[in-house]
């Protein structure tokens, strides 16, 4: 009798650490990229997460789905950006996709766009979320195109609510 009891104890502890664990998965805080996870230094209660960039054409791998795109800036060798849209429960990944050519005028311009993966969420919740995606592999592409350590490059991001984007650096 204590065996059979033992075994239904076990049993009811395994199936609610099950049901916990679900619950658990249901409720996304942030999004999935913590691979760079700070806290903004101007407003320290705003946390901000690392982007992935891809460079060339991508097509939809990374995602079609809908965001909006609040706010975009340069800043050193970084773009920020807040962006908005339908979700919470599932990981969202934003991937910035620049194209792998400059169009040439002065200074130079570069396409981009933000694809937005929703991992099919289909929860109603409008979470605002703030992205930092890391220019150096667009600078190194700059200076290895135009043998020139110190550029300027326009950004043209789709769907931006900024006219331009202007990214500037020096060695």
């Amino acid at each position: 009798m204590q065996l059979k009891s033992a075994i239904i104890y076990t049993l009811s502890v395994f199936i609610f650490s099950i049901g916990c664990q679900q619950v658990n998965d249901q409720m996304k805080v942030g999004p999935d990229d913590t691979s760079f996870v700070s806290v903004d230094s101007v407003n320290p209660d705003e946390i901000v997460y690392g982007g992935t960039i891809f460079i060339g054409d991508a097509g939809n791998r990374f995602g079609i789905d809908e965001y909006v795109l609040n706010s975009a800036t340069i800043t050193d060798d970084t773009l920020d950006i807040s962006v908005s849209y339908s979700g919470g429960c599932e990981d969202h990944q934003f991937t910035l996709v620049v194209s792998d050519t400059f169009l040439e005028s002065f200074p130079v311009q570069l396409h981009a766009s933000i694809a937005h993966n929703a991992n099919g969420d289909t929860c109603e919740a409008y979470p605002t979320d703030n992205y930092r995606f890391d220019f150096t592999p667009i600078k190194k592409m700059y200076q290895t195109t135009y043998r020139q350590e110190a550029g300027t490059i326009i950004l043209r991001l789709k769907d931006a609510p900024d006219a331009e984007l202007v990214y500037e650096f020096t060695m």
